[in-house]
């Protein structure tokens, strides 16, 4: 049997000749295809019963995770899962062309590996060293790849065919994903902890984040979650999300970890690129509606309603006239009595 070692040397070089076709300007790939949602009679059987899954087991792990773990200690596990993917971000910013942000990405791990005892503290963001996620579907979409169709994995959720070949790649090339899974001096119940304590992680953030009441909120949250998604992850490849394609996980503040905003109308962020994204919108329309208009305060909630495929509809179409009351427009509008006339 072949060693896995050698198996990869052919990898790491094929890596190092996309490293050069990085930098080369090519349009990013698209996702219309995964838009129209060719699959979406199957998505929709499949989300139901993540949807279930995700009532009955993961929502109460998650909860019971935030509510027992204190929070000193969620955080540093968040920042130890975020420390370890840094090799692998750096890889990823190579190989789109972006030496610099891969560097700050090795930097930060020297940093927080030392310095912030592996990753359990966070000095390198103190010192300005932001870390930026990138992963192998984000890649591929730099280089040109489209989507392919969008379809929801049973319990892992929604994906597109880029990035589920990414994932796959990704067990090969990211180098913690692959020690785990073939270092022979990690035990094998080590690395079914490590990959159940990223799950609750990764689930505990996203109820931490509002997401959960997003989707409640919205009257198609199918629909609502795969238009968030798409955006979200067109925003990642463009480099253009709201957190600057920052790390979610490494630069977590204490302001993150209270609370995403949602239910608060003066916040201005969702803690959500998306939802983001649907508030500026909004916020840019009552910008050009009159004073009495715009009074109104855009909220989360308020973009999250407009996220939704009924909403997009309404806003595609020329917008119908509204419907007055005969009494009330006699009253602003007085018009002259025609009798005898």
């Amino acid at each position: 049997m072949i060693a896995p070692k050698y198996l990869l040397r052919p990898s790491l070089v094929s890596l190092s000749a996309l490293a050069l076709l990085g930098g080369c300007t090519i349009t990013p790939g698209t996702d219309s295809l995964a838009q129209k949602d060719p699959l979406e009679k199957f998505n929709r059987k499949v989300w139901m019963v993540n949807t279930k899954a995700d009532k009955w087991v993961m929502q109460p792990v998650a909860k019971y995770y935030n509510r027992k773990v204190p929070e000193p200690v969620r955080k540093a596990v968040i920042r130890i899962f975020a420390n370890l993917e840094e090799p692998f971000n750096a890889i990823n910013n190579l190989l789109q062309g972006k030496p610099y942000l891969a560097g700050k990405n090795i930097a930060r791990l020297a940093i927080n590996s030392t310095v912030g005892i592996g990753g359990i503290r966070d000095p390198a963001t103190k010192v300005g060293v932001v870390s930026t996620v990138e992963d192998f579907g984000q890649t591929m979409g730099r280089w040109g790849m489209n989507g392919g169709p969008y379809f929801v994995l049973p319990f892992m959720g929604p994906t597109t065919m880029r990035d589920a070949i990414g994932t796959g790649i990704a067990q090969w090339v990211d180098p913690f994903s692959y020690c785990v899974r073939e270092c022979h001096f990690v035990p094998n119940a080590a690395t079914y902890a490590i990959g159940i304590v990223s799950v609750v992680k990764m689930r505990a953030q996203v109820a931490e984040s509002g997401a959960d009441s997003f989707l409640e909120s919205s009257l198609d949250p199918y629909a609502a979650a795969r238009s968030a998604y798409l955006q979200h992850r067109h925003a990642q490849i463009l480099d253009q999300d709201a957190a600057g394609n920052k790390s979610s996980n490494a630069s977590i503040t204490d302001a993150d970890l209270s609370g995403s905003g949602l239910d608060d109308p003066s916040s201005s962020s969702t803690g959500d690129p998306a939802l983001d994204n649907a508030v500026a919108d909004l916020e840019s329309k009552a910008n050009n509606k009159t004073p009495d208009q715009t009074s109104q305060t855009v909220t989360p909630k308020d973009a999250a309603a407009a996220a939704t495929p009924k909403t997009i509809e309404n806003n595609s179409s020329p917008a119908a006239p509204q419907e007055q009351n005969p009494l009330s427009s006699s009253k602003e509008n007085p018009k002259p009595n025609k009798i005898g006339q």
